[in-house]
């Protein structure tokens, strides 16, 4: 293992229900690139050389394809990893799990990347966007030897910057003591209510979050000694959910989980960039206005592979 050498994990096997398409692969760049080109980009600017792609059935061989050839032109290596929900999963529940459409979660997802990666890694979700600081910070932490394999670390971002127009997002709150992530709680339905104030609803109460609370956005740097543990987790997961055709398993409560068991420490650096992503269809145009304006600020090119 070279403790210094760094992978990213793209998570890209969601179904995108809510924005009704394959969000992972809709151009929004001015050359037709995907928002996760971008990610790319910022990671090759950091000198990440091994990109593994989490994928789904729908990812088809043209877009393999064009992200293989994107990469090994630029000298870096590539795989795919495909989340069924049959992956991984032990035979004696398939008769339970026929039904099941939805994928298992972003636990799952990087749990099926086990023999791909030797290495501390970046984990991302394909269809969010986080900015080159992120990059930066996460390279740092491994190029300082903090990522082992009791110590992973983690990107936050202030609430106030990852708020959809469009309707209302799911987010992991952190409380964080002098640097160190001590909990991650799942928090639904946040959005911003009429008087411009970021509100969440939980079991019909509605109840404030300061905008300048740390979130987590999926973007962690981890070590391989993680897979053991989401082994353990899947299948307690798997025992207690099977038959719930909608329950998934979440990396950030795994996370959260080892933190409780005094088993981990997680590093959380923060970043005052503006998150955005793509939930809702009508966050396309968002997205498309705001790389337009990280272009002419000069933080990208126009086209990125040329």
């Amino acid at each position: 293992m070279d403790s210094k050498t760094l992978s990213l994990v793209i998570l890209a096997g969601g179904m995108g229900s809510r924005y009704k398409g394959q969000k992972q692969i809709d151009p929004i760049g001015p050359s037709k690139e995907t928002l996760m080109e971008y990610s790319i980009f910022d990671a090759f600017s950091c000198g990440i050389k091994h990109f593994v792609f989490i994928i789904n059935e729908q990812f088809n061989a043209e877009t393999k394809k064009y992200f293989q050839n994107l990469i090994e032109k630029n000298g870096g290596k590539v795989e795919f990893v495909l989340q069924t929900t049959y992956t991984s999963v032990p035979r004696g529940i398939y008769d339970t799990i026929e039904k099941r459409e939805k994928p298992w979660g972003t636990g799952h997802a990087l749990m099926i990347t086990k023999n791909h990666l030797n290495n501390p890694f970046i984990v991302i979700n394909a269809d969010d966007f986080y900015g080159r600081k992120a990059y930066e910070k996460a390279n740092e932490l491994v190029q300082n030897e903090k990522i082992t394999a009791n110590t992973y670390g983690m990107v936050a971002y202030k609430l106030a910057n990852t708020i959809s127009e469009n309707g209302s997002v799911s987010r992991g709150v952190c409380t964080v003591t002098n640097g160190h992530l001590e909990n991650i709680v799942e928090r639904t339905n946040i959005y911003s209510n009429e008087n411009g104030e970021i509100v969440f609803e939980e079991d019909d109460n509605v109840l404030p979050l300061d905008g300048d609370t740390a979130v987590s956005m999926n973007f962690f740097v981890l070590h391989p000694s993680i897979f053991r543990k989401l082994e353990d987790k899947f299948e307690e997961f798997l025992h207690e959910n099977a038959s719930q055709l909608k329950a998934e398993f979440f990396l950030p409560k795994v996370v959260n989980d080892m933190i409780k068991e005094d088993q981990l420490e997680v590093i959380v650096e923060k970043s005052d960039d503006n998150w955005f992503g793509m939930t809702y269809p009508e966050d396309r145009e968002v997205v498309v206005n705001s790389i337009h304006n990280l272009i002419n600020d000069q933080k990208y090119p126009n086209s990125l592979w040329t």
